[in-house]
């Protein structure tokens, strides 16, 4: 059974015109570059002004120190900085309202055109009749959802992301447009705007109680469903990931297909994840096939060092490609095929 791991790497580089616009500002962020002060996502800054005082440390980065190192810094500062979890809740909003219109507008370029759409034509091509495919992702973005009509999978709500007896898609630090209700009730919350439910949440969030029902949305920014608050379902991008943010029921079919797993594909991931690299150690006892996707061939190196260094015994094809070359030169047909 094959598995599919998508990073920001792939989003970055999702549509095949634009792969040399690299100054776009609607492109996909990397993950240092979620802060970057692009026109969108300093008019979306404002709007959570809670994070701002922390911007400058994002924006300026110290020699050799990334932004998932320093927002890890600032969370531990939380204990004994009460504020520091206003400006987290902040940081949530701000990358579901940000990512959710860059990645409308990146879409809107693209025409229908991605290298999402063309990666699942390949390996519908293929798949063997009784094969599952699980596509995993760590990307917040919802361009994977977008393509997956391409091999007649449709998500509608939240239990599709796991239905389909032939492709499954689980997003792992949540996504763009899944909220958390939220079991505080909010006085007069029927006649707020969606602003202000969003900041009254980040300025409260130190005594807010935000259940594990997960919910669809489909405007940004979220704020209510049926008059109950909803609070953005991502996980902040810190370097020493420790928890999922996604239903039970899909972390549950991860662990199902993991000890089936054969072969790994890795498109634009690094494999810095601990947990769930934690779980691939645990539960595949067999040696995997991998093939690494990461733009460069020294990145795709670590990535698959990365694996083998929480213990997973891998026969590796490392590519010197980055999304699209590996689209249009097919040079994932051979792996996909054996």
């Amino acid at each position: 059974m094959l598995m599919v791991v998508i990073g920001a790497g792939a989003s970055y580089d999702s549509i095949p015109a634009l792969r040399q616009d690299m100054g776009n500002a609607l492109r996909p962020p990397l993950a240092n570059q979620l802060f970057e002060p692009r026109d969108v996502f300093a008019t979306t800054m404002q709007q959570v002004g809670r994070i701002l005082p922390i911007v400058p440390l994002l924006q300026n980065l110290p020699n050799g120190r990334t932004v998932e190192q320093v927002l890890e810094q600032l969370q531990a500062e939380a204990d004994d900085y009460p504020e520091r979890r206003q400006q987290f809740a902040a940081v949530r909003y701000y990358l579901h309202v940000m990512l959710w219109i860059c990645v409308a507008h990146w879409n809107r370029l693209a025409k229908g055109v991605t290298n999402y759409k063309a990666l699942l034509d390949q390996i519908e091509r293929w798949r063997k009749p009784d094969d599952q495919v699980c596509l995993v992702t760590f990307n917040y973005d919802t361009m994977l959802e977008e393509a997956l009509p391409v091999v007649g999978v449709q998500i509608g709500d939240l239990p599709d992301y796991i239905s389909n007896d032939k492709y499954k898609l689980l997003k792992l630090h949540g996504s763009v447009n899944w909220g958390r209700s939220v079991d505080t009730a909010i006085l007069g919350i029927e006649n707020l705007g969606a602003w202000e439910i969003a900041n009254w949440l980040i300025d409260n969030v130190r005594s807010l109680k935000i259940s594990n029902t997960f919910r669809m949305v489909l405007q940004h920014p979220m704020s209510k469903l049926h008059n109950v608050a909803l609070f953005p379902a991502i996980a902040i991008p810190v370097q020493s990931k420790l928890q999922f943010e996604c239903p039970t029921e899909h972390l549950t079919a991860l662990q199902e297909f993991i000890p089936k797993t054969t072969k790994l594909l890795m498109i634009g991931w690094s494999a810095t994840e601990s947990h769930f690299l934690k779980l691939l150690a645990e539960r595949i006892t067999h040696k995997l096939k991998v093939m690494a996707v990461s733009g460069k061939l020294d990145l795709a190196k670590q990535s698959v060092a990365n694996l083998t260094s929480a213990g997973i015994d891998v026969d590796a094809i490392e590519s010197s490609y980055g999304f699209t070359e590996f689209i249009v030169n097919r040079e994932g047909d051979d792996f996909l095929r054996s």
